[in-house]
């Protein structure tokens, strides 16, 4: 079986997977993310996250059309666009969403408030440490990962 190119491919279905797993952790925020994964300046995956209040699960997926079969009714939605690197740090929190776009690390197009809610998901989670205790176990993916990067 073949190594995944990008830390995304193993971190947000992680994400969604621990989500599925634990309402409690459901964010109540209303948005549609379509997140653009580059590496070395070239758009290399497209994730959707879509969040409509905690009472409805959370979906995080890489096909625009599941994402867009769960929506009920009208989200507004954000366009973000970050390293694959970029995204490790951000959700790990070496990175915070207003550092990332302040320096360009992060583009956004849409709504700027809605887009630095999404740190919240991740907080709200207890991302940053489930996120490196996933990393660890998967030390070496990750490791090949990171160093395709260099």
């Amino acid at each position: 079986m073949s190594r995944p190119e990008l830390a995304s491919s193993l971190l947000l279905p992680e994400l969604e997977r621990q989500l599925k797993e634990d309402k409690s952790l459901w964010p109540n925020i209303k948005g549609f993310f379509i997140v653009t994964v580059t590496k070395n300046k070239k758009a290399r995956a497209k994730w959707y996250l879509l969040f409509q209040g905690n009472e409805i699960s959370p979906v995080i997926t890489s096909s625009e059309e599941k994402a867009r079969k769960e929506m009920k009714g009208k989200v507004r939605t954000v366009q973000v666009q970050l390293d694959d690197y970029d995204l490790i740090t951000f959700i790990t929190g070496g990175l915070t969403g207003i550092k990332a776009y302040m320096t360009g690390r992060i583009k956004v197009k849409g709504d700027l408030l809605l887009a630095q809610r999404l740190e919240e998901v991740f907080e709200k989670m207890g991302g940053r440490e489930r996120a490196m205790d996933f990393i660890k176990q998967n030390e070496s993916a990750f490791t090949t990962i990171v160093k395709s990067k260099l």
